[in-house]
């Protein structure tokens, strides 16, 4: 499914990695109708949350059961591929400010020891993968 095809893209960036679809011609050169559906619907997805894959190298935190980070420059983009809870305790230091990558609305957080704690309701969680772009000071 397309939803299977962005988390394992995304999964790829925050693994520092690779991510190649083998994708061949059918024997009159056309590719399968299902191939092209799928690969609109990444590209889709792509068109919106692109600059948190695109030009990115694996983020800060390690690969974890909720998801991936990955960084450019001084943002991290926090991919959050299951996110059952209102909030989510991230190992990060030095955020100054976080928004959703699709369409830039705030996200709220909160400063605890061992990191920073997102909020964000439900309603406003992508149904492949929420990103989350942090702005930081550099540190980890």
């Amino acid at each position: 499914s397309v939803r299977e095809l962005v988390q394992y893209l995304v999964r790829a960036a925050g693994y520092d990695a690779n991510f190649l679809l083998n994708v061949g011609p059918m024997p009159d050169g056309t590719i399968q109708p299902e191939f092209v559906e799928r690969l609109r619907g990444v590209g889709a997805w792509l068109r919106t949350y692109g600059r948190a894959i695109y030009g990115t190298r694996g983020g800060p935190v390690p690969p974890r059961p909720w998801g991936v980070t990955t960084r450019r420059g001084s943002s991290v983009y926090v991919h959050v591929l299951d996110w059952p809870d209102e909030a989510l305790l991230v190992p990060l230091a030095g955020v100054r400010a976080a928004r959703l990558v699709g369409d830039g609305a705030p996200v709220r957080f909160q400063r605890v020891d061992g990191g920073v704690v997102f909020e964000l309701p439900h309603d406003r969680r992508d149904p492949y993968a929420t990103v989350v772009e942090v702005e930081t000071d550099g540190t980890r």
